[in-house]
């Protein structure tokens, strides 16, 4: 059994981490309400930014603290958690129809963030130039979005974006400030902390910790959204919600850790994460591309195929091996 102190401080930075993320959301979109900021911009920009948030800074603590195995596990793991875990409990609850506004828009421009990603990193390591077109990637992405959900306003298409009933008060809204921006380094801290504790103490690879644990809880606030969204019968926000998540982390978290370059990947990455990060993403187009409804049946499958992946992760499978040697003969 790990230290009682570490698992600790992993369990509770993982809970305080996904109650602040929310608070944070909360409070910034109650914010950005008050001061005059459209629903629009608070809709796109700032819950986007606020779910990815938990990623980017765990991410960076990780980078600063010199652990980039867990920083680099925490933005591929919870890119592939997104769409092969994420998406499946709330489909078992109802199906989850794909056809929200600007949907193969963003799934693009995710698909091309995922490319750029495996591509460079296969022949180059994390460095400050990457990370600065990451960046600016993000800053287009986030003006096209706003230009394209705006012109569909003016047109009086349905974007999906929902004035707020119950606005917070002034002490609410400073207090869910506060929780959030003070919580969710507290959280990053602690989860750092008793991540690498644990992995040291069992000799786990950090890059295994990242993968798994630090990704399933970066990725509780998506989780948290997209249950909350199933029992209010509105899956269609749902798969919007995971491909927005993946872009910010991609171009958000992953341009912060480049930042802080140049980083050499661990093997396991190039050898099979990445395969599984590109997998997830092309199984994300199965329904996207087509408008298709990702039914009950289809969730179980996901979620086996998560089982697979975690399974070959464990037990450290090649799968650029087993490329290579076919393409030898």
């Amino acid at each position: 059994m790990p230290e009682a102190g570490l698992l600790a401080a992993l369990i509770g930075g993982l809970v305080i981490l996904a109650l602040a993320g929310d608070f944070l959301v909360i409070g910034a979109v109650s914010l950005a309400r008050r001061i005059g900021i459209s629903p629009l911009v608070a809709g796109i920009l700032i819950v986007g930014f606020g779910t990815s948030a938990p990623e980017m800074v765990v991410s960076l603590n990780a980078s600063l603290r010199g652990d980039p195995g867990l920083a680099l596990g925490n933005i591929v793991g919870s890119n592939i958690a997104n769409v092969w875990l994420v998406l499946v409990a709330p489909a078992l609850i109802m199906p989850l129809v794909v056809r929200q506004f600007g949907l193969r828009r963003s799934y693009w421009i995710m698909l091309a963030a995922t490319a750029a990603w495996i591509g460079w990193t296969a022949y180059f390591p994390l460095t400050p130039l990457f990370g600065l077109g990451l960046l600016i990637g993000l800053i287009i992405y986030c003006l096209l979005m706003l230009w394209w959900t705006s012109d569909a306003v003016k047109k009086g298409i349905d974007v999906g974006l929902e004035d707020d009933d119950n606005p917070q008060g002034t002490f609410a809204m400073a207090a869910s400030l506060l929780v959030g921006i003070i919580g969710l380094p507290l959280g990053a801290h602690l989860i750092v902390e008793g991540g690498v504790g644990i992995a040291r103490q069992y000799d786990v690879p950090e890059e295994v910790i990242g993968l798994t644990i630090l990704a399933l809880g970066t990725s509780l606030p998506e989780l948290g959204a997209g249950l909350a969204a199933a029992f209010r019968r509105h899956g269609e926000v749902i798969v919007g919600n995971v491909i927005g998540s993946n872009i910010f982390n991609l171009l958000g978290a992953g341009a912060l850790v480049a930042m802080f370059g140049p980083t050499d990947l661990a093997p396991t990455f190039l050898r099979f994460d990445h395969w599984a990060m590109g997998a997830a993403a092309i199984t994300l187009g199965l329904f996207v591309i087509p408008h298709g409804k990702i039914t009950r049946l289809a969730a179980l499958a996901i979620a086996l195929v998560y089982c697979i992946y975690i399974y070959g992760l464990v037990n450290g499978w090649n799968i650029t091996g087993e490329v290579e040697r076919l393409i030898r003969g």
